[in-house]
């Protein structure tokens, strides 16, 4: 089986870390547990999940079945990489379409652990946006708690924030600062012609997630394509991602793949597109323009490449004051022309983003603890999705809920987000991110070839017939979305 979805309509997170399963399970009682929680239907789910994916299929239903020893042995070290992006969602408390919740990666360490026997190492980690206060994030859902209820029983299952830079105070109010905080470094990893972006046109046009454009630009120079990758994760064994379901402004969706944006020390070594419009070599925005639009974009060239770049903070207030009447200047383009600003490479012509994603997933699989490249996968791999609350419309850092129940497990990320493409209502050929990847003579897949199982409510169903209908990011709009008896040819 390549992938195994669980659909439950009544299922919630748990309310009360460390989310004890709903039951001691047979293979459980090998870890010594003893406490329960009945409302925690989740666990049930995942354990669900990981049965149909046919995981240490000769001893299912027994108290010895292992079903991560498929992929995990002893002494290895295992670093689970959630989505924990940012602490917020447009402003209010309620995160769950934005970040994993820690009651899906419960189960996922207590199946790590059974795999280990008491060897090896467990890590949760991930570099959150460069805003983003870590702390809020792991106390809010439930993560910190979980990660210290281990340790009070001798297990070490420790938490790390992968960043080397972060902005304290947000991106318009403090410079940038450097912190270190993977305690076991950064390597910068050249992926040479490798690199999906490897010839392509205007290179020079490059942004990345900070306002010195130079630095990205320096690290895609000839036929070199450098990352700055936390330590951490390249040294792993194993990684097992669990990321959030949710839409993207620059890639259409976010599940795996774009997940791996994470394993990044600092972000503006990531090409998130190139500036301009497609005549002048950049995809930041459609061709089609008018006065009002060129206005604000003459401004965002100018508070980005003047005023923020130098990395000041005086030109930082300078830019707080100034960017006020330009906000009322959105306002009215939106209400004249009702709709909204295609902008910093957030719409579907974005050709850097879904490059710089697959990147990642090639240095994922194939670098050594070193980062050099090589033809054979370098860690063992496995992905768990939290779908059970989505998000969809202006992803991924601000989602509007959406409850699904769903849980889709596999040992391919491409595979993987490519049938929770399908799930989602969006069509996986018209996103390059998924389209691209199918084609990849190291990684590449036929997706009729796939073999799915799915259930609903307790019931074994096609998975075809499910279309939650999210709803892309503004600008994708009309442009992913699958009809709704399409089937996978």
């Amino acid at each position: 089986m390549n992938v195994s979805l669980n659909i439950d309509s009544d299922v919630s997170y748990p309310n009360q870390s460390p989310f004890h399963p709903d039951q001691i399970y047979p293979e459980l009682t090998g870890l010594g547990y003893t406490e329960t929680d009945s409302s925690n239907h989740l666990y049930s789910n995942v354990r669900t999940v990981l049965e149909d994916l046919g995981l240490d299929a000769g001893r299912r239903g027994m108290s010895d079945w292992n079903p991560f020893s498929d992929f995990i042995r002893e002494g290895d070290r295992v670093l689970i990489k959630p989505n924990l992006v940012l602490h917020h969602n447009k402003g209010r408390e309620d995160i769950d379409a934005v970040v994993t919740h820690a009651s899906v990666i419960r189960p996922v360490v207590d199946y790590v652990l059974l795999a280990l026997k008491g060897t090896g190492a467990v890590i949760i980690g991930d570099a959150p946006h460069g805003d983003a206060d870590f702390e809020a994030i792991v106390e809010y859902n439930g993560l910190r708690a979980l990660a210290q209820w281990y340790q009070q029983r001798g297990v070490s299952t420790e938490l790390r924030d992968l960043r080397q830079y972060v902005y304290p105070n947000g991106f318009s109010k403090s410079i940038c600062q450097r912190v270190d905080r993977d305690p076991e470094g950064y390597t910068l990893v050249d992926i040479g012609v490798a690199s999906q972006l490897d010839g392509q046109p205007h290179l020079d046009r490059l942004y990345g997630s900070d306002y010195n454009r130079k630095q990205i630009v320096q690290q895609h120079v000839g036929r070199h394509h450098k990352y700055l990758i936390a330590a951490t994760v390249l040294n792993s064994d194993v990684v097992i991602s669990v990321p959030k379901l949710k839409t993207h402004k620059k890639t259409g969706i976010t599940i795996n793949l774009k997940n791996l944006v994470g394993i990044n020390g600092d972000k503006n070594y990531l090409a998130h597109y190139r500036i301009g419009s497609p005549s002048q070599g950049g995809d930041e925005y459609p061709d089609t323009a008018n006065l009002l639009l060129l206005i604000l974009r003459a401004w965002g060239r100018f508070s980005r490449d003047i005023l923020m770049a130098p990395n000041k903070q005086y030109l930082r207030e300078v830019y707080r004051v100034l960017r006020l009447p330009f906000y009322g200047l959105r306002l009215l383009y939106k209400s004249i022309w009702k709709r909204a600003i295609w902008e910093a490479g957030d719409w579907h012509g974005n050709d850097t983003c879904w490059r710089m994603c697959l990147d990642l997933n090639c240095i994922l699989r194939f670098a050594d603890a070193t980062g050099a490249l090589h033809d054979t996968p370098q860690r063992r791999y496995f992905c768990l999705v939290d779908g059970i609350v989505s998000g969809e419309g202006d992803g991924p850092m601000n989602p509007d809920p959406k409850r699904c129940g769903v849980i889709a497990a596999g040992h391919d990320p491409y595979q993987t987000d490519y049938i929770c493409a399908l799930l989602m209502g969006f069509d996986p050929e018209k996103i390059k991110l998924l389209s691209e990847s199918s084609k990849d003579s190291k990684v590449g897949f036929s997706p009729k070839d796939l073999q799915v199982r799915c259930r609903k409510d307790g019931r074994e169903v096609r998975y075809e017939s499910i279309n939650f209908k999210f709803r892309p990011h503004h600008a994708w709009e009309g442009a992913i979305e699958r009809n709704s008896q399409a089937r996978l040819a």
